[in-house]
């Protein structure tokens, strides 16, 4: 169709998740500017409540082991397949998505503060109030975000998770190839759930972080500093990252993804595509997050409970008590 946007078919789907992908992208990039240039671009102060050497240790090891690993990683699942092929590969693309997920590492707390951490490590706050429009929790600025472990944890502790899993299916796949779309979805929600709520729960053990706001009835250890909220592994670990394990599954005979459907008709040059097809993930994945994750936890949260007793370090103003 001379003259068109797409050779032979109108836009389809994928101009939706591009646009969203865009969208998520310049919103984000402008939350984390106002955050930078703000007034609350500033370090949360831990208290006068000591801290053991062994603590110390723990959030410096944490500190500097989790960039290297991140940066491993990176090197493993963008690199090198990416020259290796000449080109982003939908799997390439899935992880630069995946780079800015820890966006929404506290937004459930839009509302109500739901999750602090041990302000003994780097940070500069939050981008929760004033940065964010609308946001009315309280303590939106003070989440001491741990900038040197938060942003890499989520490629090394989080996307692995999504990779292990896809992994594990394609074997299994393999050797039972009439494994029903339904048993595969049930595999990858369920599997990313327990996954998750396994890793959270052992690090929620060593006071790096805590969920102060929970649902009792729904909660491991209600009422300890160490509490876990299974909403946390279901909607975060089951949901959400669900989202970017079945993008990553399910993709056609030409490695692509339902998102990126049409976009190679497009009358535009390759590097265009890639660029589309870049933000149609983007938009698949930062969607899934404020839909299925933060959202439906941000709502539970409004029926929580007391906050557990917390040190200094870990209350930051947060939690009162």
């Amino acid at each position: 169709m001379k003259g068109g946007p797409v050779q032979g078919r109108a836009p389809g789907r994928f101009t939706i998740w591009s646009a969203l992908g865009l969208f998520w992208f310049v919103f984000q990039m402008w939350v984390w500017g106002r955050w930078v240039t703000g007034p609350y671009f500033k370090a949360v102060a831990p208290g006068s409540d000591p801290i053991s050497d062994g603590m110390q240790l723990f959030l410096l090891v944490c500190q500097i082991v989790c960039p290297l690993l991140c940066l491993a990683c990176v090197w493993r699942w963008v690199v090198v397949p990416w020259r290796r092929e000449g080109r982003m590969s939908s799997d390439v693309m899935i992880v630069l998505a995946s780079l800015t997920v820890w966006f929404w590492d506290f937004s459930p707390s839009f509302v109500v503060d739901q999750v602090t951490y041990n302000s003994h490590m780097f940070n500069r706050g939050s981008w929760g109030l004033h940065a964010w429009p609308g946001w009315v929790g309280p303590g939106g600025h003070l989440v001491a975000e741990p900038l040197l472990f938060v942003p890499p944890a989520y490629v090394v502790l989080v996307l692995s998770q999504v990779i292990f899993i896809c992994w594990l299916l394609r074997r299994l796949k393999e050797r039972q190839p009439q494994t029903s779309v339904l048993s595969i979805v049930a595999t990858i929600v369920l599997g990313l759930f327990f996954l998750d709520s396994v890793i959270e729960m052992t690090f929620l053990r060593t006071g790096l972080y805590a969920y102060t706001t929970t649902v009792p009835a729904l909660t491991l250890f209600a009422g300890q500093p160490y509490q876990f909220p299974l909403t946390e592994g279901f909607f975060f670990g089951g949901l959400a990252l669900g989202a970017i394990g079945i993008l990553k599954f399910f993709k056609d005979d030409r490695g692509q993804t339902f998102v990126e459907k049409g976009i190679d008709r497009l009358m535009v040059g390759q590097a265009t595509k890639q660029l589309l097809r870049l933000s149609a993930i983007y938009g698949w994945i930062h969607t899934a997050f404020f839909a299925l994750y933060m959202v439906p936890a941000m709502l539970f949260a409004l029926n929580g409970g007391p906050y557990p007793k917390y040190p200094s370090y870990m209350k930051n103003g947060l939690c009162q008590y």
